[in-house]
């Protein structure tokens, strides 16, 4: 992966494919130095994802990995502000 690795998000991102992103954020995780969430597609997200993706942008500033967002989904800019998370998930100048 390139040092600055991009990933495209799913339309949804829920209970039942949360192991499979759980997989692929972790591999961006341990190969790249920054990772670019591209959020445009990401319409549903439930706790399960929100969890996940709080578990991941946690583990990224403990190694000291900037986690960036392009084009985050007003889906997710919404849960994630009512919830009081756009900070950890890095949302917050988006």
């Amino acid at each position: 992966m390139d040092a600055d690795s991009v990933l495209a998000m799913p339309e949804e991102l829920s209970i039942a494919n949360v192991t499979e992103w759980q997989q692929k954020l972790g591999s961006y995780l341990n190969a790249a130095d920054s990772i670019v969430l591209d959020g445009e597609k990401l319409t549903r997200v439930d706790t399960a994802a929100l969890q996940l993706l709080t578990a991941f942008c946690l583990k990224a500033q403990t190694l000291q990995k900037a986690v960036k967002w392009i084009n985050p989904s007003d889906s997710l800019v919404k849960t994630a502000c009512q919830l009081g998370l756009e900070k950890i998930l890095s949302l917050k100048n988006n």
